[in-house]
């Protein structure tokens, strides 16, 4: 049953965000973690401003959906929160979220399945982590690996040099 006295209003986290056609990238920079959303996520994502309900976001995206039913929106919120998209509320959704792919095809027959939320997270290394090379003096195979951009034989091994 839906909390009459705390309806869930769904806001998203601050995060830095790119359109790439009709997907998403949203990066999170306080867990270094970019999430890919599909449309379907990506429009539910947008609307999530912590001033709408449920329900509204989903009368709001009947253009996107073909239908006013909050099914796909409950299954996004829920897909967003445990990708950690959505700040931490008081209010929790009712029994709904729990709904599996095939309950909401059910809910939904007539809509496509690319129309399913999809949320794809990956882990981002730090910058330092990213752009590391070898130190002089490291065992190396090509310049590329080297911070000097040099990889020669010192002995008989390959090393990073000066």
């Amino acid at each position: 049953m839906t909390n009459q006295i705390n309806p869930l209003k769904p806001k998203r986290i601050e995060a830095l965000t790119r359109e790439f056609h009709d997907e998403l990238l949203v990066y999170d920079g306080e867990k270094h973690k970019a999430h890919c959303l599909n449309k379907t996520a990506a429009v539910v994502w947008l609307e999530c401003r912590g001033d709408a309900t449920v329900p509204e976001i989903a009368k709001k995206l009947e253009g996107y959906f073909h239908s006013s039913d909050d099914t796909l929106v409950r299954l996004s919120v829920a897909k967003l929160r445990k990708a950690g998209l959505l700040e931490k509320t008081e209010a929790v959704l009712d029994g709904r979220e729990s709904l599996n792919r095939r309950d909401v095809l059910k809910r939904i027959r007539l809509m496509a399945v690319v129309a399913l939320p999809l949320v794809t997270t990956m882990l981002v290394p730090l910058p330092a982590a990213a752009a590391s090379c070898f130190p002089l003096l490291h065992t190396c195979s090509s310049g590329v690996q080297c911070c000097s951009g040099r990889c020669g034989l010192s002995g008989l091994r390959l090393v990073c040099l000066p």
